[in-house]
């Protein structure tokens, strides 16, 4: 089981290598449902981080929904497709701006942890990431999306579940 998750995290990280085409540096806080646990609500609080050169965005959540369990979470997810919807330039009573708004497309993948008294869970799966993003201006963007995807708990008599999870956030674009 340990090796399983060794290997798949090692090939996430190994992943970026090989995809490597989207410039920048960006981090945001993001709220949602990570991942799969379609037990509870939404509303998890998490961080967003893009590595320069890299894909791969990431997002890593830690759930507060109950003070006597530990979880957290960790998302990947590569754009297959990252088209822009409208790319204008508009004139307001300040001055010019550019309205960019587009959409993306994707596959990724999730680990929940759960921890609680003597009981551990872990879920992991995949995941097809689609959404909007509006970059408000050139370094602030802000996200949205859904996230239908298949996961498979260990430590639970019911392995395997369907998910749709949902996302919101506001990155901010460094060095881009």
């Amino acid at each position: 089981m340990k090796k399983l998750i060794f290997v798949l995290i090692i090939g996430l990280l190994l992943g970026t290598a090989v995809f490597a085409d989207h410039p920048g540096f960006g981090i945001g806080i993001v709220g949602g449902g990570y991942g799969g646990w379609s037990g509870h609500g939404y509303g998890y609080p998490g961080l967003s981080l893009k590595i320069p050169n890299a894909p791969i965005f990431w997002g890593f959540y830690f759930p507060l929904y109950e003070p006597q369990h530990f979880s957290m979470g960790i998302t990947s997810d590569i754009y297959l497709f990252d088209r822009s919807l409208v790319t204008k330039e508009l004139t307001n009573e300040d001055g010019t701006y550019k309205l960019k708004l587009d959409w993306y497309l994707g596959l990724g993948g999730f680990i929940n942890l759960y921890f609680w008294w003597k009981d551990a869970l872990i879920d992991f799966g995949l995941r097809v990431p689609v959404g909007l993003s509006w970059h408000i201006i050139k370094q602030l963007e802000l996200f949205g999306g859904i996230y239908p995807g298949i996961g498979f708990w260990f430590g639970s008599p019911w392995p395997v579940h369907f998910i749709i999870g949902g996302e919101l956030g506001l990155r901010l674009w460094l060095f881009k």
